[in-house]
């Protein structure tokens, strides 16, 4: 089993739809059964309030037929670097402040979505943007090009 973890700033927005985007593909590719998909923040803020997905995420990842559940805002821990295979970030921004909790990245787990892309880069934070669907669109190509690799190694 291969073990997944999406993060974003405030586990609200980024890092949810990709996990939910990303659990999508790989059903349609009959590979769900070989991951464990979960997301997290490296903000507290959310977490302590029990934030849920933010609603713009909810209304495009409804828009998109992509099916959801309820998830809540945690913040990503220590031990989320043991426990996952891969810790994949939405920019660099949050591989900077994963790294400042988990340490430098000697096992080689931590990414930027793009990054598996013919066109690395960030995806920016609807939250500030309050563009949903370039975010989504960034998150399918990002997780349909982490598929792929995933398939090839």
């Amino acid at each position: 089993m291969i073990k997944v973890l999406f993060v974003c700033l405030g586990n609200i927005c980024r890092s949810p739809m990709a996990q939910f985007v990303f659990k999508q593909m790989a059903e349609d590719r009959g590979l769900s059964g070989y991951f464990e998909i979960d997301s997290a923040g490296t903000e507290s803020y959310n977490e302590i309030h029990h934030a849920g997905i933010h609603y713009g995420t909810r209304e495009i990842l409804k828009e998109k037929n992509v099916p959801f559940e309820e998830h809540y805002s945690r913040r990503i821990r220590t031990n989320d670097y043991e426990y996952y295979d891969y810790i994949i970030a939405m920019d660099d921004s949050n591989i900077e402040d994963i790294q400042s909790l988990t340490g430098l990245d000697t096992e080689h787990k931590i990414y930027r979505l793009l990054d598996f892309t013919s066109h690395p880069r960030n995806i920016k934070d609807p939250w500030y943007t309050g563009n949903f669907e370039e975010c989504y669109e960034d998150i399918v190509e990002g997780c349909s090009a982490f598929l792929d690799f995933l398939k090839k190694s």
